[in-house]
């Protein structure tokens, strides 16, 4: 995992508080380009009954990871190029991902059998869930064609549904999020594509639900709606923690493993001011991105020049912001971002001085160095394995602190949900309120 948070890292460098930076999408195989076509045979002598030479042998078949690195041929320019929409998609981390990681051990290990990485990364990671199509000890799963995956057999503990897929490389692809079949696909109807022509794999209608794994008590396990988000549901089923915080946490918390805490990624869980861990006795609030935005809002404005179909780069665009924001020149509106970093770095040293944070890839686990401590790249922190078993509230600061920096963007998502957080869990690790911020009512 922290191989992963490094790559998480570095594809953040793409754009400041890029949503598709954080959660890590890399690639699986594309369909096979199409046959090649040998040179011509030279033209024969020219006379009254003179013919073109034979035609040279038929190339080999195209690779199924083709020149342009991954994007089946049948989706590229200068055919398919979709009005720009294939070339943001090059530019996006969903696809650099893929690059950085494609003929490595990782990527395949994220559609390995048995594992529940495919359940994202696979290219038929959504059909697959949306048709109930996982592994599962033989439970059908509460709302998992709205993205739960996490179950219980006989009471037990949570367990994730596993990918059951054929997908050798990890991949996010354009029929990941969207659905091609036989009756929509050019290919095989002859109809040409216009916009709208390949509807999203999700369920994104008007009445359609987005829902996370946080459940309403330690004992459902069947999600919570964060509502009808239309086209952004897609986001969702993969952008969350995977984990149902409200049995996650429990009364004593052994730190086992560096994995502890919520998956990469869970933009979902802070946005819908439900994700986090929730002190009883504090109320907890949402702010204006939250009530009236979401992820295609700021992630995929509408361009133009696509005929008028988002961004498929991902990267929040400021331009979606500056109809509320006017004249805003950055993310770092009202110097937000700014009070929220300095807040991390409050509550980073002290889950840090309480032993509850590494970087370490094995043991022995050292805690975070002053360098360390010191480089605001909070999402690379781990849970340090070893030591007495945490608290609640001690083990809730920790998740709190790993969902803010894991769903990356320093707020942006949900600004008062995350400051209501930090705060409380600086508190419940020090006894006192942080120096760097209130709690907003």
């Amino acid at each position: 995992m922290l191989m992963d948070r490094v790559l998480a890292r570095r594809l953040s460098l793409l754009g400041t508080t890029a949503l598709s930076g954080v959660m890590l999408f890399v690639a699986c195989t594309g369909p096979d380009g199409p046959r090649g076509v040998g040179a011509p045979g030279p033209v024969g002598s020219q006379g009254p009954s003179g013919t073109a030479g034979p035609m040279g042998a038929p190339g080999a078949a195209g690779a199924s990871i083709g020149v342009e690195g991954g994007i089946a041929t049948s989706c590229l320019s200068p055919c398919h190029g979709f009005n720009g929409t294939v070339a943001q998609f090059k530019g996006s981390a969903h696809y650099a991902a893929f690059s950085i990681y494609l003929g490595t051990a990782t990527a395949a290990e994220w559609t390995a059998p048995g594992s529940a990485c495919g359940n994202c990364h696979a290219i038929d990671a959504l059909t697959r869930r949306v048709d109930g199509e996982v592994g599962t000890s033989g439970v059908t799963i509460p709302n998992i064609a709205s993205g739960v995956l996490e179950y219980r057999v006989d009471g037990g503990a949570p367990t994730e549904a596993n990918y059951s897929g054929m997908a050798t490389v990890a991949e996010v692809y354009c029929t990941t999020c969207h659905a091609v079949t036989n009756a929509n696909d050019p290919h095989k109807t002859g109809i040409p594509w216009t916009p709208g022509s390949f509807p999203l794999a999700a369920p994104s209608g008007a009445k359609d639900l987005a829902f996370i794994e946080t459940s309403a008590s330690a004992g459902a396990t069947i999600g919570t709606s964060i509502g009808g988000l239309g086209s952004a549901n897609v986001c969702v089923m993969c952008h969350k923690s995977r984990k149902d915080v409200t049995s996650y946490i429990t009364a004593t918390n052994a730190l086992t493993s560096t994995h502890w805490g919520p998956h990469e990624g869970p933009q979902a869980d802070v946005f819908s001011g439900t994700g986090g861990y929730q002190y009883a006795g504090a109320t907890y609030g949402t702010s204006t991105h939250q009530q009236k935005l979401n992820c295609i809002d700021c992630h995929m404005p509408d361009v133009a020049t696509n005929s008028g179909i988002g961004d498929h780069s991902f990267s929040p665009q400021l331009s979606a912001c500056v109809s509320c924001h006017a004249g805003a020149t950055n993310f770092d509106m009202g110097g937000g971002q700014s009070q929220i970093k300095l807040a991390m770095e409050e509550l980073q040293v002290a889950l840090s001085n309480a032993g509850f944070l590494t970087r370490s890839a094995a043991a022995p686990y050292v805690a975070l160095q002053p360098a360390e401590l010191g480089d605001d790249a909070f999402d690379l922190d781990q849970a340090r394995p070893g030591g007495p078993p945490l608290t609640a509230a001690q083990a809730g600061a920790l998740y709190n602190y790993m969902i803010v920096a894991r769903g990356g963007a320093l707020g942006v998502h949900n600004p008062r949900y995350v400051k209501q957080l930090v705060y409380d869990s600086f508190v419940a690790v020090v006894g006192t309120p942080p120096l760097t911020l209130a709690r907003p009512l």
